[in-house]
């Protein structure tokens, strides 16, 4: 006879034969993660939520009455053991999932915003009622990292993270740079073949990875980091010519998620377009694929490489999870313990201003002489040690464009110097400020 989930105890003292799901949302990564689990007659879904109960599904043989519009009949059945949230956003997600857990309902989910805004919240609650909350699907896709980074690598002190990690950003500057495209025209093929929401302000400035960097920073420095206090900025005004130069200079430009110790003690965490080296293994991660480097004190370089979104990738990271959470109620055992999240506090993070960086300066001039002297004197001013300047040619407005290669240097003395270079009756215009990973 099947012995199910105990709801005073939510670990079960013997095995069982079958563990019952309920799924929340059953779109692409929802339809991918049923697909997946038919595989599995041992896992047998019990409720599955959707907004259209209308809707043509793409799945053969599912059963009719699995559906449901109302999502909390799925936290509420007393039958369902685990909860699989896939419907996305914010407010609703997190009651469902707070429901959930108070029920003694182990949960699944790949909402990386609601992982990065309320995850401490609810990762307490899920151990204070001794079920688990993964989320291996809320970062990079079908790329394995939560549990890497929170197992595999426990021996080791993170010292920089590095990824790419939203697809939609990486496949335009990838078209920008083999083909040439500005940024509007590679923005709408993106979206044409469906790398790219009708608005795509969450990727394209940004706020995706930002979301991604402070889960992981969250797990790598075990504090808990709140996205909207990482810096963030998009890729809007990246232009083909910053590209082109790049590479003569021996770069890609990436929008990167770095996350790294700091001289002031605060973790020191940003996303934004960076030059990166084309010896860098994150330079050849291209198209809609994601990558994450992580340097650790014992392992060294680690690189995490693959696809970043759709409905079996990220449904294969969603099942990971689900298989390692039902494995353990159909052994009997307290699944994974190991997967438990306690993070010692939140921590604020560096200033923009004070961290270090290298970067990539373009100014456009008049093309008179000393204007490079100038450039350099502004530089020197500040505390900027120039490692190469490069002069573009003329426009045919008769303006040159100069670029800046720089040591490293805090941002506040960089900004400084700029204000200067800005200010100088030869500059036209700062066409870029870029930094260098």
């Amino acid at each position: 006879m099947e012995t199910m989930l105990d709801k005073s105890n939510t670990t079960p003292t013997t095995g069982v034969n079958t563990v019952h799901l309920g799924m929340v949302g059953f779109g692409t990564v929802g339809t991918g993660v049923y697909k997946v689990l038919e595989r599995h007659p041992e896992l047998v879904f019990e409720k599955i939520a959707v907004r259209d109960t209308q809707k043509a599904r793409q799945v053969e043989g599912l059963n009719a009455d699995l559906i449901t519009a109302d999502p909390f009949e799925v936290v509420r059945d007393a039958s369902v053991q685990v909860v699989i949230e896939v419907m996305g956003g914010v407010d609703i997600a997190k009651n469902l999932i707070t429901e959930a857990l108070q029920n003694g309902k182990h949960v699944i989910t790949a909402n990386k915003e609601l992982i990065a805004k309320h995850g401490a919240e609810l990762l307490a609650l899920a151990n204070k009622k001794n079920v688990r909350l993964l989320f291996e699907g809320a970062v990079a896709g079908g790329i394995p990292i939560i549990m890497p980074l929170k197992l595999s690598l426990a021996a080791n002190q993170v010292e920089v993270m590095a990824g790419i990690l939203n697809g939609t950003t990486n496949y335009i500057l990838t078209k920008m740079s083999q083909e040439g495209w500005d940024f509007e025209t590679a923005l709408k093929t993106a979206q044409e073949k469906g790398f790219a929401e009708a608005d795509p302000t969450n990727d394209v400035d940004g706020f995706d990875a930002a979301y991604k960097i402070a889960i992981l920073s969250s797990i790598a420095f075990n504090q808990s980091v709140n996205p909207e206090d990482v810096h963030c900025e998009g890729i809007r005004s990246i232009t083909a010519e910053d590209i082109q130069t790049a590479d003569k200079l021996g770069y890609v430009i990436k929008l990167i998620a770095l996350a790294k110790k700091s001289a002031d003690s605060n973790p020191d965490i940003r996303v934004h377009p960076m030059l990166v080296s084309k010896h860098h293994p994150l330079a050849n991660v291209e198209n809609e694929y994601n990558a994450l480097w992580v340097l650790g004190d014992a392992v060294g370089d680690v690189m995490f490489y693959g696809k970043g979104a759709g409905e079996l990738p990220t449904a294969s990271a969603v099942c990971a999870d689900i298989l390692a959470v039902c494995r353990g109620l159909l052994k009997g055992n307290d699944p994974i313990p190991s997967m438990t999240f306690e993070y010692q506090g939140s921590t604020p993070l560096s200033s923009i201003e004070n961290t270090t960086n290298r970067y990539y300066i373009q100014v456009n001039t008049a093309d008179t002489p000393g204007v490079i002297g100038n450039l350099g004197q502004a530089c020197g001013k500040h505390g900027v040690s120039l490692d190469s300047v490069m002069q573009q040619g003329t426009h045919a407005d008769g303006n040159a464009c100069i670029v800046l290669l720089t040591h490293e240097v805090t941002e506040g003395e960089m900004q400084a110097a700029l204000k200067d270079i800005e200010a100088q009756p030869t500059t036209q215009s700062i066409g870029a400020m870029i930094r260098v990973l």
